[in-house]
Formats: C-alpha cells, structure tokens, sequence
C-alpha cells in the first residue's frame, strides 16, 4: 500500500505540532530546477553522501548534474503531488554502468525548500535497493 510510506515519513519528520505545513509544491515540475543535498553522513547504503546535484525538469523529461563531477544524465519522471506540502517524483535515467530506478517523496518546509526521501529501488551503484535522505531547493 502506497500510503504507508507517505505517513511513515511524516510520522519521522520534526514537526512543532500535527498541523499541515504552511507551503505548497509546485503542481508542475516542468522548466523547474531543484538543486539537491543528499545527508552528509556516510554509511554503505549512502554512497553519495553530501553530493550536490542539480536537475533540470521540462514535459517529462529531466537532466541531472552531480556537481563538482563530469557526471550528467538524462531521465524521465513523473511527479504527483498528494497533498500541498507531500509530492513524489518517480526518476528513472540512463546513469553510468546501467538504469537507475528510484522515487523521491518531497515534504516543503517553504514554498521553495524541503526535505526529500530517496529510495532506489534498481540501479548500479551498490546497494541497488537503498535510501537516504536530504534537502531540496527549488531555484526561480
């Protein structure tokens, strides 16, 4: 069931109260660029930790950039917003060595600021199945 994990990572975000957050996702991704933080905290299941990347959305299409690597890769999505401040973003691209199958869930702390699960659920860096976490902005 597709709603667990929606409340799950609710449940797990600080909150001052139960209120809903007073931001709003955008209802589209298209001509939008997110620059996102993943956790800085190295674990084995987090081979990225601390990376930057930017990504650049238009129709269904998206171009992510890791910065500060020569690495840039091509995908397709689909974003839904459940709710104003709760959105998810289904990614997959051609990355390096193979497909790369992952969803990210957004929460907004403001209209242009976030959190983000990450959860893979194919890809060719090790582990395939794994999440993290981190924080999301969207640029003008």
């Amino acid at each position: 069931m597709r709603l667990f994990p929606v409340l799950l990572f609710l449940a797990v975000l600080p909150t001052p109260s139960l209120a809903t957050p007073a931001c709003t996702l955008p209802t589209t991704l298209d001509a939008r660029q997110f620059i996102n933080i993943s956790d800085p905290l190295y674990r084995p299941d987090n081979p990225n930790a601390g990376r930057m990347v930017q990504v650049n959305f238009a129709a269904d299409q998206y171009v992510l950039e890791i910065l500060g690597t020569p690495i840039r890769v091509q995908g397709t999505y689909r974003y839904q917003r459940h709710a104003p401040h709760l959105g998810e973003i289904r990614m997959r691209e051609a990355f390096p060595g193979g497909t790369a199958a992952y969803t990210l869930l957004l929460t907004c702390l403001t209209d242009s600021e976030g959190m983000f699960v990450f959860t893979q659920h194919a890809g060719p860096i090790a582990p395939t199945r794994r999440q993290n976490s981190g924080r999301w902005t969207l640029t003008p």
